[in-house]
């Protein structure tokens, strides 16, 4: 399980994704907020403290905390699935009306599922790959600058 520390790195991470990229996945004029959805309420509780009182594009930031085995993603922006949480991945996979979200996990082949991003530990720090491709074809396009700080994840056909 993760520490708080290390939720509130990973929330970090998250902001910053989402305040350098840009897409049909978040349009402020059509939203109050931007939404980082999960269904871990640890995760939650520390990114709602970490990330208080920020906003992207002039919204503010919330955390929702998703439950049920059918939840409503509808005004979700980014989705973290953590590693507690893959079971549920296989289940989100399978929905084909989700809408457009940015998607990121902390579990082994999250990315070859079809995640975006995802983080994983190096010598007790927290690092991320990405998937630009995956990215693309949701209609998000990140920073190049923001790339460059992670793996790039190559799919094989």
């Amino acid at each position: 399980m993760a520490n708080s520390r290390e939720d509130a790195i990973k929330s970090g991470f998250i902001y910053n994704f989402a305040r350098y990229s840009q897409g049909k996945w978040f349009n402020a004029s059509e939203q109050k907020s931007y939404n980082i959805c999960s269904f871990n309420n640890e995760f939650i509780v520390t990114a709602t403290k970490t990330l208080k009182a920020l906003s992207i594009e002039n919204r503010p930031v919330e955390l929702v905390l998703l439950t049920g085995d059918k939840p409503d993603m509808i005004n979700c922006n980014t989705l973290f699935i953590s590693k507690a949480d893959a079971d549920t991945w296989h289940t989100i996979l399978k929905n084909e009306a989700m809408p457009p979200l940015m998607l990121v996990g902390d579990f082994d082949r999250f990315l070859a599922t079809g995640g975006h991003i995802n983080f994983f530990i190096i010598s007790g720090k927290v690092r991320f790959e990405v998937s630009p491709s995956r990215l693309r074809k949701s209609g998000i396009k990140m920073s190049s600058k923001v790339l460059r700080l992670g793996r790039v994840f190559e799919e094989t056909e």
